[in-house]
């Protein structure tokens, strides 16, 4: 055996360490000062934000819009009680600045919101706690199927014993209050009590000229065309909004969409109104160079969102609808995974079973799917219903309602569902509408066969109560509009709503969702992915998740977006000087000498400061890096050798 014995790592860590910490601490003392002193971003006042609105909204009140499309607009006029931590869904202050949570002995539930001090409304009027009483006992439930339901299932009592507090007293522990959509995000803000009292609250005029206490005033409203928002100068939180004005200018298609934003006409675009196909291609053309300074991305549903065709079961809808097996057969006709593949680019994930693998729903999975795709079983089960093909080779006719003007995806996703039900002689009549025309026919008419459903699924129970039990069967939007109601699943998911342990709930909610699964109401084709595109003129960076989050769920607003390119804002000196006049009165000896102070104004222009490009790191710290490197890497050669050198 030679001499030469195995190198050991040890060996050579104990020649080389001494030579490598000191090459680390070289890089770490040249480097660090340039990776701290990068200067904060300086926001600046000014500029223009115009966005894209697909549709153009009913109305404009602040405590109810009936669609995330909509609630783009009054988000930026009003506040919620709390916002929202766009990752982890935990209250933030925002018109109650703080609170406290009482579990009470009988078992119900104490919420105490201390409200800010300093709120006006645009109209100068205090911002009180009587405000928020009257939003939540006379103007929500007319407006938001949400709160409606709270009040009337949940909520004991709103008491105000001061201007500043406001305590809701729950009948039971109620968990679903602390997701979006009763104190704050998903269409919810304060409505002023002293322009709608005493007035008929669903045609009050402030109803489409909203005054709210957010960081934008309305300004003005050209039906067809435009809604433009001003700054509030006098927004209780102080130095903020940066921007001048938010114009949301509305357009109807999503080529045209897709066109405004390549040249220039707008500057952003939240969900809603672009079709997948275009913004794919809005991609491809920044990523070739050819739409510098803009942006277009994906992100995931932060609640679990998905597409359903939903069927319509109340007693007045189509009589097959009604037998599970023609649900069945509907199911196994639509191919999932196509419509993932041509509506959606692959982007998204075709379901199996009523919940989607996102984060906020994937622990409710009931492991009990919908038939796959199979246009034999559902040709054999349509037979087994008593639907065989007539002499025109067709079963029956459905009519299939969409809303393709927020979602126009959905006139081609409701196409394939034609094509692929025509196969097993289901003739299909596509309806599609505007937004608003969408709401009245489905949720407040139930004048449909099916329709495709945007619904979100989570966290939580509360949206499984309200989309799929009689709890939610009202003629509202984003309400049960399909009618289902079996008993047996409502006891089991009423039963989660109570449960504050996170995993106890979520296997109530497994076993529940295992009877929806089983019952059919609905087919639920695909995940859903949402996206933005933005001029990169304005910034987020004061506020990240403001454009995924400060539009539609309204999780927070856009007060914290800047325009990169206002110009500094010129510095105001305010000189008070002494005016001394002399006057003898008419007739007499008398002079009187008149003081009084002089007050001017003068606004400097701050001078645009040249802009000068300084690498973030010098060449020259690079240069060293190397030889720091070289030094190292002879080290640990030198350490090498003198590890095979036998010792003496």
């Amino acid at each position: 055996m030679s001499k030469e014995k195995l190198l050991h790592p040890k060996k050579i860590l104990r020649y080389s360490l001494p030579s490598i910490l000191i090459a680390l601490m070289m890089i770490a003392v040249t480097v660090l000062p340039y990776t701290e002193s990068q200067p904060k971003p300086e926001p600046r006042y000014g500029g223009t934000l115009i966005v894209g609105l697909a549709s153009e909204p009913p109305h404009l009140v602040l405590s109810g819009p009936p669609t995330w499309a909509f609630y783009q607009v009054v988000r930026q006029i009003g506040n919620s009680l709390v916002s929202f931590d766009p990752e982890t869904l935990e209250w933030r202050p925002e018109l109650a600045q703080s609170w406290e949570i009482i579990k009470e002995p009988d078992g119900g539930m104490t919420i105490i919101f201390h409200l800010v001090r300093n709120a006006t409304w645009h109209d100068g009027k205090p911002f009180t706690s009587a405000d928020v009483k009257f939003t939540y006992e006379q103007v929500a439930p007319l407006f938001n199927s949400f709160v409606d339901s709270m009040m009337k299932n949940y909520v004991k009592s709103i008491e105000t014993p001061d201007d500043y507090t406001v305590i809701f007293r729950f009948k039971t522990a109620w968990a679903p209050a602390f997701y979006p959509g009763y104190f704050g995000g998903s269409g919810i803000n304060i409505s002023p009590k002293h322009l709608y009292e005493g007035t008929d609250i669903l045609n009050n005029p402030y109803n489409t000229k909203p005054v709210g206490t957010g960081p934008f005033k309305f300004k003005e409203w050209k039906k067809g065309e435009y809604i433009i928002l001003e700054r509030n100068e006098n927004y209780w939180k102080k130095g903020l909004p940066y921007l001048d004005r938010i114009i949301f200018k509305i357009i109807r298609t999503s080529p045209a969409m897709m066109l405004a934003f390549e040249k220039g006409e707008i500057d952003f675009i939240w969900t809603y109104g672009l079709a997948m196909s275009d913004a794919v291609a809005l991609q491809e053309k920044i990523g070739l160079g050819q739409l510098p300074g803009k942006r277009v991305w994906f992100f995931p549903s932060p609640g679990g969102s998905l597409d359903v065709v939903g069927f319509n079961l109340h007693p007045e809808g189509l009589a097959p609808l009604k037998d599970v097996r023609v649900r069945k057969a509907i199911a196994a006709a639509i191919d999932r995974k196509k419509i993932a593949e041509v509506v959606y680019f692959n982007r998204v994930e075709a379901l199996d079973t009523v919940v989607s693998s996102a984060p906020a729903v994937a622990r409710y999975n009931p492991g009990v799917n919908q038939p796959p795709y199979d246009p034999a079983l559902a040709e054999r089960l349509l037979d087994e219903a008593g639907y065989p093909r007539g002499p025109d080779k067709t079963r029956f006719k459905i009519r299939l309602m969409i809303d393709s003007v927020s979602y126009p995806f959905y006139l081609k996703e409701a196409e394939l569902i034609r094509d692929f039900l025509a196969q097993v002689g289901i003739v299909v009549e596509i309806v599609a509408l505007d937004t608003a025309a969408w709401h009245e026919r489905v949720f407040k008419n139930w004048d449909f066969d099916m329709s495709i459903f945007p619904f979100v699924h989570g966290p939580g129970p509360t949206f499984f109560i309200r989309y799929y039990t009689e709890k939610g069967i009202v003629r509202a939007s984003w309400s049960n509009a399909m009618g289902y109601n079996n008993p047996a699943f409502n006891e089991k998911i009423f039963a989660a709503e109570f449960e504050i342990d996170r995993e106890k709930e979520a296997q109530i909610v497994r076993e529940a969702l295992k009877i929806l699964v089983d019952d059919q109401p609905a087919v639920w084709t695909c995940s859903r992915t949402f996206l933005a595109a933005v001029n990169l003129d304005f910034s987020d960076e004061l506020e990240p998740g403001a454009w995924e989050h400060g539009m539609g769920t309204g999780y927070l607003n856009l007060e914290k977006i800047y325009w990169l390119k206002a110009p500094p804002k010129p510095e105001v000196t305010t000189i008070v000087r002494t005016e001394v006049t002399t006057m003898v009165q008419p007739g007499t000896t008398i002079i009187t000498t008149v003081e009084r102070p002089v007050v001017t104004t003068v606004a400097t222009p701050v001078p645009t400061p040249t802009v000068t490009v300084v690498e973030v790191v010098p060449t020259w710290v690079y240069a060293l890096i190397i030889v720091v490197i070289i030094v190292a890497a002879a080290s640990i050669a030198y350490a090498i050798q003198r590890a095979r050198k036998p010792r003496s």
